[in-house]
């Protein structure tokens, strides 16, 4: 703990992906490095489209709208002081029978950055499921996915601008 507090405070960069989210209950400091958010729940493993929100080294060249599967978590609390790039649009969301999170009706983000205790921070909630890293493609969206966390890695280790806005 002291390590990477210490790393964040001397400018480093921070990247969560999925399951970061159901790790470190408890400490205040790793859920402020995540926008003050936890995970909570999910529904079933489903498909849906996720919706680039904002223009950020990390969206470039990405498709405003891509399909996807996962199984798009849950947050509590909701992020804060963050700037978000992607939700999912949960009217896409199938099957629509498992409704999202009361909090997460009409914004359901999935990705966003901030700045952090003096270091940078990029997260998502996405990738659950292994073919969304594959090198063959196969998975749904597996492309502009990936595509987003390696420009999403770039920024936070600082080869690229971060969290412009």
């Amino acid at each position: 703990r002291t390590a990477l507090r210490n790393y964040m405070r001397r400018g480093g960069g921070f990247v969560a992906l999925h399951n970061a989210f159901g790790a470190e209950y408890n400490w205040p400091y790793y859920e402020g490095l995540l926008g003050n958010a936890n995970f909570y729940n999910h529904g079933p493993n489903r498909a849906g489209d996720v919706e680039i929100l904002a223009t950020d080294p990390s969206t470039q060249g990405i498709p405003l709208k891509f399909g996807f599967q996962d199984e798009w978590y849950n947050l509590e609390p909701f992020p804060t002081n963050v700037k978000f790039l992607a939700k999912v649009d949960t009217s896409t969301l199938n099957p629509l029978t498992s409704a999202p999170h009361p909090g997460h009706k009409d914004f359901h983000p999935v990705a966003w950055c901030q700045y952090y205790d003096g270091g940078r921070a990029w997260l998502t909630t996405l990738g659950h499921n292994a073919n969304s890293f594959t090198a063959d493609l196969s998975g749904a969206g597996a492309e502009p996915f990936q595509k987003f966390i390696v420009q999403g890695i770039k920024s936070a280790m600082g080869l690229t601008e971060f969290c412009t806005e």
